[in-house]
């Protein structure tokens, strides 16, 4: 299957290649030794990148160059190969990243993950078969805004259900400007308004919980069955998560998806700029705001307060909003007490060099008047 999905992107230029991307690479070329091509990021795992070179597949070693240069190679990256006897093939450099879609890794210590890079599109998707979640669909068209990629937001299964026009409707009120379709694989509804947004080398990335019809999508996309499908647990329509990679697929009509695993926590990262275009009417009451560190809760002039009476900002949309910049706000004070705890523990270390070179002298100098 790797082989055929390879031979989907028969050269470069299918996979997005350009000549930006040309020039940076024989900029690399002329640095490296053991030079041994390009490509792009099909999967990531444990270490090891799954590069698609135009026509062909290679596997090739990530972890030196994530410790080298703190990047981690993702599904979606173009990089320059290199080889050598003794180590293999391996990832020697990572092109700056025209769009990714990012979230706070799970864990304690604040850092990114990328979950696609270089993608042109997002689609942000929630099954109708469930009942609409509007703060995990806010939170999602937050990081889907901040990458740099176009958002749309994609409710499958409407074979499901029989009135989906509400749905729609809600969708569009929440988030103004992205466009908002109603899907059915089954049915074959506005399957070909999505099967046009993939010409040439455009590239689109899927986002949603697991069991809302991700793959299923793909399958029906590429003409048939590149990703298994799992089952919905009907108590809680809970999916499976079946797909366990981020995967890059080209299809044989042209165009890339990118397919990713279910995501239930999808933390913010660098996203003011997500939460501005997912609130566009707050942040510009905000602007409109008398004083330019309004609260937004008694103070007179708040421009905020006068939309929320006025029932142009709802209760619960400048209640997420809140949430999410204190999320972002708590994520920024993490942030700068990690650097100070690694700043002080750099100065330990360095002190610490320092007394044992001391004592060395030290203990030097006492050995030779020992000697006399």
């Amino acid at each position: 299957m790797t082989d055929d999905l390879a031979a989907l992107a028969p050269s470069l230029e299918s996979l997005g290649w350009d000549d930006a991307l040309s020039s940076w690479a024989g900029e690399a070329e002329k640095s490296l030794d053991g030079f041994a091509g390009v490509g792009r990021i099909a999967r990531t795992s444990r270490g090891f990148c799954l590069v698609f070179t135009g026509g062909d597949a290679r596997l090739a070693a990530s972890s030196s160059i994530r410790s080298a240069t703190g990047v981690a190679p993702s599904t979606g990256d173009y990089v320059v190969l290199v080889e050598h006897p003794e180590d293999g093939l391996s990832i020697a450099g990572v092109a700056d990243r025209r769009t990714a879609l990012t979230r706070r890794a799970p864990g304690r210590v604040p850092e990114p993950q990328v979950l696609a890079a270089n993608v042109d599109d997002i689609f942000v998707m929630h099954g109708l078969d469930r009942p609409l979640n509007l703060n995990r669909l806010e939170r999602q068209l937050v990081i889907a805004w901040a990458s740099g990629a176009t958002p749309f937001v994609l409710l499958t299964k409407a074979d499901e259900v029989g009135h989906h026009e509400e749905a729609v409707e809600t969708i569009e009120r929440l988030a103004p400007g992205v466009e908002t379709l109603a899907i059915s694989i089954v049915s074959g509804k506005n399957v070909e308004r999505v099967r046009n947004r993939f010409t040439g080398s455009r590239t689109v990335t899927l986002l949603g919980l697991s069991g809302i019809g991700k793959s299923t999508l793909v399958n029906e996309l590429s003409h048939g069955v590149v990703q298994r499908t799992g089952e919905v647990r009907a108590k809680d329509r809970r999916g499976r998560h079946v797909t366990v990679t981020r995967d890059l697929i080209p299809l044989p009509t042209g165009g890339i998806v990118v397919d990713t695993p279910g995501i239930r926590e999808v933390g913010l990262w660098d996203a003011r700029d997500g939460i501005a275009k997912t609130f566009p009417v707050i942040s510009q009451a905000v602007v409109e705001c008398r004083f330019s560190d309004c609260a937004h809760e008694a103070e007179p002039g708040c421009a905020v307060r006068e939309q929320l009476m006025d029932g142009v900002i709802t209760e619960r949309r400048l209640t997420h909003w809140r949430e999410l910049h204190a999320e972002l706000d708590l994520q920024e004070s993490q942030l700068e007490a990690f650097d100070r705890r690694s700043e002080s523990r750099s100065r330990a270390d360095a002190e610490g060099r320092r007394d044992g070179e001391r004592r060395r002298k030290a203990n030097k100098g006492k050995s030779k008047r020992k000697k006399r």
